[in-house]
């Protein structure tokens, strides 16, 4: 066994005696802001938010900007809503880009116009995307009405989830990278797999 294998073992173990513990305790953090140590080494590099539209508006560009400086073309941001049916409307965890419609027939119609947008505001800032493919169109829902969530603090997602109405097999995850973007495929199916190559 390597020293990696060892530490899984270890952290196996560990969470297991966690999780079966029935009880919890008190935990306090104490930091000391007026005594530094040294210098803060940046170790992250991956960002994101629910909102896709705001990366092009004044302020979005202003965080993509300063995200960006970070280290130029090594940081990544993911949003959610990439696929969310709508004319780019933004609000609390909410965005929309309209990239897959479907006309009267059922034929699929794309377009890539909000969601290239979004992408060349990150790329223009040094940033690179990570993509997550998710949040449905509203077209491949197996229950569309209603598709617009408005957000609380209170709100339920289970509530609000509408579920793909074109599964294909069981579920995998892949990561596929070219270089520009990393594409996320938590649920593979038909309708997202046209929808990216599609796209590129």
């Amino acid at each position: 066994m390597n020293s990696f294998t060892h530490f899984l073992s270890a952290l196996c173990l560990t969470g297991g005696a966690l999780a079966a513990a029935e009880e919890f305790f008190p935990v306090k953090i104490t930091v000391d802001a007026a005594r530094p140590i040294g210098p803060l080494k940046p170790i992250w590099r991956f960002f994101g938010a629910d909102e896709p539209n705001y990366a092009y508006m004044k302020d979005g560009k202003k965080l993509l900007g300063e995200l960006g400086e970070l280290k130029p073309k090594e940081v990544f941001f993911r949003t959610h809503s990439l696929l969310v049916t709508g004319a780019g409307t933004h609000a609390l965890k909410w965005g929309s880009t309209n990239a897959y419609t479907e006309d009267a027939q059922g034929n699929p119609i794309y377009d890539w116009t909000i969601v290239d947008r979004i992408f060349d505001s990150y790329l223009e800032r040094g940033v690179k995307p990570y993509v997550q493919i998710g949040f449905m169109p509203q077209a491949l829902s197996v229950k569309p009405e209603p598709y617009r969530h408005y957000w609380t603090p209170a709100a339920k997602y289970d509530e609000i989830y509408t579920g793909w109405a074109y599964p294909l097999g069981a579920p995998t995850e892949a990561v596929i990278s070219d270089g520009t973007a990393t594409l996320d495929f938590p649920l593979p199916r038909q309708g997202v797999s046209l929808l990216t190559f599609e796209w590129e």
